[in-house]
């Protein structure tokens, strides 16, 4: 078998949604930020991101369910992330719902927010 990584989700738990919960992990923050789903250039178009955000959605319900079984509240709540407008239909697709253009700015484009929606949890 091929051990070649080809993609990767990058994330981390917060707070509060903002521009700081870009860079900093609150190990208590029961908003889970997505801010990578990386897929390599040469394995792109093949159904590896969809593959990667649907089972990456699973093991955080799992955790989730799991995490809030026990008595110190350390769940997630929810799981957000920033996207530019060409990939909105990716992830309407992959169970999350806009929710409005982003105020935090990265770059030029317009980054708008989106979240899980429960049934995908």
């Amino acid at each position: 078998a091929d051990d070649t990584v080809v993609g990767f989700i990058c994330s981390t738990r917060c707070s509060e949604f903002e521009e700081e919960s870009m860079s900093t992990h609150d190990d208590s923050g029961r908003i889970l930020c997505v801010h990578s789903v990386v897929v390599d250039e040469k394995h792109r178009r093949q159904g590896i991101a969809t593959h990667m955000v649907q089972n990456y959605l699973k093991h955080i319900a799992l955790v989730h369910s799991s995490l809030n079984a026990h008595t110190d509240n350390s769940g997630i709540d929810r799981v957000q992330l920033l996207a530019k407008s060409h990939l909105l239909g990716f992830y309407v697709n992959n169970g999350f719902s806009v929710i409005r253009p982003s105020p935090i700015v990265h770059g030029k484009e317009t980054w708008f927010e989106l979240e899980v929606r429960q049934e995908w949890l």
